[in-house]
């Protein structure tokens, strides 16, 4: 790990007191055992409040921004009970959607024990669909809702309502996540008042109810569209650890676009379901672990070292009870798709440790596939990925570790964005990650990844002698870039 750049900026903006720590730092893969030490500020720079451009909402309570959508020159913020307008240039107001709980609903959320802060309409979902249409949803005191408005002139008027069960979240600390792909919106969630139900929804489709094969008690974090399918990023508690204990481990999910259910009693089940594991780990004989999922990028595109590859950048924090660490891992698409097609993983019995299913037992067509019609599925796949929906295999972090690693008992990493493929004078590219903690700083860093090669393999060809009547060592050596880099010793000579 060799910083290169370290800037911290404190910011003191009408009596409240905003801290931003940036730290640019370049990793660079080393001994893959080793762990990275924490890097410390070097540059501290106050700010003023003619520095930074604020957008402090409604200051009279707390807005819990939550959402925030780019629509056009426009940012779009969910908060509590509105829905701000602000530009992207100066972050001014130009507009507020203003979308209060009806009395009733406030009254009887109070009646079934929740109290009047939680009773509030916070807004969870905000997708535009198409130009100038806004789709909405809101925690609504526990009752969820969804609203489509039309939007002239930055004014909003109310188009159509409906009931936001398995869309929205009841309760506003759930965590939950949704995506708009092709005039379909695709929900992980939780579907009842008690959050015990959670599912992963298009209607009509959705996962299995109260079953812990196909989510056990998730907190999603993210989703994404890509290809075929769509894909799905959270925690939730490990079935195939549970007779060692209880562990959380992070997982990604996808379903096929094209799914349409199965027949008789699947017709409103997904038949193409499938998750594996999210490996973010330190190497080494004994693996350390981060495995909670925080925050997920979206999907970038670039070249890495020699080759090209969507990767998806998440934070990973290790349990609050644990050795507190938190850290950043890349996940390639194709490695994700590669899992999915590899071996299933079941448990026999009760007592039996989880082992990879016999492919001769899988049967055909290949349970978790795109299908041109999933309603003629056979009842041999279906009953199959009932209860198969776990890969065996995991998906390994792509440059083979953390690319950034924190142990700290003051803060934690809670969000990432990635700036992807930002261009040097130099002509390479890297890129710049952004992590948001618990403790108010933003950590900037540079994935220098790109301009590594790892050695792999070395062999030598002893004492070669040239026509002049020299002797050499020639030396090749393996790259995990698939080169091979041959070089003359001529110490030997």
């Amino acid at each position: 790990m060799q910083p290169s750049m370290t800037k911290a900026c404190t910011t003191n903006c009408g009596g409240m007191l905003l801290q931003v720590f940036l730290i640019l730092t370049l990793f660079v893969i080393g001994n893959l055992s080793a762990w990275q030490e924490n890097i410390r500020p070097k540059l501290y720079v106050e700010l003023g409040p003619e520095d930074v451009l604020q957008f402090l909402g409604n200051e009279s309570v707390v807005d819990h921004f939550k959402l925030v959508t780019r629509d056009g020159d426009s940012l779009l913020i969910g908060a509590r009970n509105i829905v701000y307008n602000i530009s992207i240039h100066d972050l001014q107001e130009q507009q507020r959607l203003v979308w209060n709980s009806p009395e009733e609903d406030q009254k009887m959320c109070v009646v079934k024990g929740k109290d009047e802060e939680a009773c509030q309409n916070y807004i969870r979902i905000m997708v535009v669909t198409s130009p100038g249409r806004l789709f909405v949803c809101g925690t609504n005191s526990f009752r969820p809702l969804c609203n489509t408005y039309i939007i002239n002139d930055n004014n909003y008027t109310l188009e159509a309502t409906k009931n936001g069960q398995a869309v929205c979240p009841y309760d506003p600390k759930h965590n939950s996540t949704s995506v708009f792909a092709d005039n379909e919106l695709y929900s992980g969630t939780v579907a009842d008042f008690s959050g015990s139900d959670p599912i992963i929804y298009r209607e009509p489709l959705q996962t299995e109810q109260y079953d812990s094969l196909s989510l056990n008690a998730p907190n999603f974090v993210s989703s994404f569209t890509q290809g075929d399918f769509v894909y799905f990023m959270f925690r939730e508690t490990a079935v195939e650890f549970i007779n060692c204990g209880k562990s959380i481990f992070s997982r990604v999910a996808r379903v096929c676009k094209w799914d349409k259910g199965g027949p008789h009693r699947f017709r409103n089940r997904w038949t193409s379901f499938l998750k594996s594991r999210l490996n973010c780990s330190i190497p080494g004989d004994f693996p350390f672990y981060f495995n909670e999922i925080q925050s997920a990028s979206n999907l970038v595109e670039g070249h890495y070292g020699h080759s090209s590859a969507k990767l998806i950048y998440g934070v990973f924090n290790t349990p609050t009870n644990s050795i507190p660490g938190s850290a950043v891992c890349a996940f390639s698409l194709q490695d994700i798709a590669d899992t999915f097609e590899g071996n299933f993983k079941e448990q026999s019995g009760l007592n039996s440790n989880w082992l990879p299913v016999n492919n001769a037992r899988v049967p055909e067509p290949r349970p978790g596939s795109c299908h041109n019609d999933s309603r003629t599925l056979p009842d041999p796949t279906l009953n199959f990925i009932k209860t198969h929906s776990l890969m065996d295999e995991n998906v390994p972090a792509f440059f083979g570790q953390p690319i950034l690693v924190r142990t700290s008992t003051i803060y934690r990493f809670t969000q990432i964005a990635v700036d992807p493929q930002i261009k040097t004078p130099g002509g390479k590219t890297y890129d710049v990650i952004f992590v948001g903690t618990d403790h108010g700083k933003i950590i900037k860093s540079v994935n220098a990844e790109s301009a590594i090669y790892r050695f792999t393999q070395i062999a030598v060809d002893p004492q070669i002698k040239t026509p002049g009547g020299k002797t050499y060592d020639v030396i090749f050596v393996g790259t995990d870039h698939g080169k091979i880099i041959k070089s003359v010793n001529a110490e030997s000579a």
